[in-house]
């Protein structure tokens, strides 16, 4: 079962499919779970062979913490003390303020944002526009959008 909202941004945006890429966006993906060896092979859409041929090295690079057990299973969560994990972590935050960034900004360009916006949200529009002004102009913008 992949991921319905197709891959992350992680991974399309260094369009690298390594298992061991797709594991680990996985789990930071739903860093706040735990999850079985079936529930990663399910969510990762990575056969039980690859699965299973990757998760030595997990292991080996202490990547993952067991939780518990339910039943014979062993449940797994990020080391989130692991310092690959932690710069991993940054850089997936990293990858998805860029392209919220980028996002906002396309979208705010576009005639569409006025419309979204309604009337008497002068205010926002003007921080929009502020905010996609290059840095040389924004000395001449109202003092309010330098508080807003």
């Amino acid at each position: 079962m992949a991921d319905p909202l197709g891959p992350s941004l992680f991974i399309e945006a260094f369009g690298i499919k390594s298992p061991i890429l797709k594991v680990l966006d996985f789990f930071i993906d739903n860093e706040g779970f735990d999850y079985s060896k079936t529930e990663v092979m399910e969510g990762t859409d990575l056969s039980r062979a690859t699965l299973f041929n990757v998760w030595p090295k997990i292991e080996a690079l202490d990547l993952l913490t067991v939780t518990r057990n339910v039943g014979r299973a062993k449940m797994y969560r990020l080391n989130k003390r692991n310092p690959i994990v932690k710069k991993l972590m940054e850089l997936d935050d990293a990858i998805s303020e860029y392209f919220a960034q980028k996002h906002c900004r396309s979208e705010a360009s576009s005639p569409i944002a006025s419309e979204v916006l309604g009337p008497g949200q002068d205010l926002v529009k003007a921080m929009i526009e502020y905010e996609n002004s290059p840095q040389s102009d924004r000395k001449d913008k109202p003092k309010e959008l330098l508080l807003a």
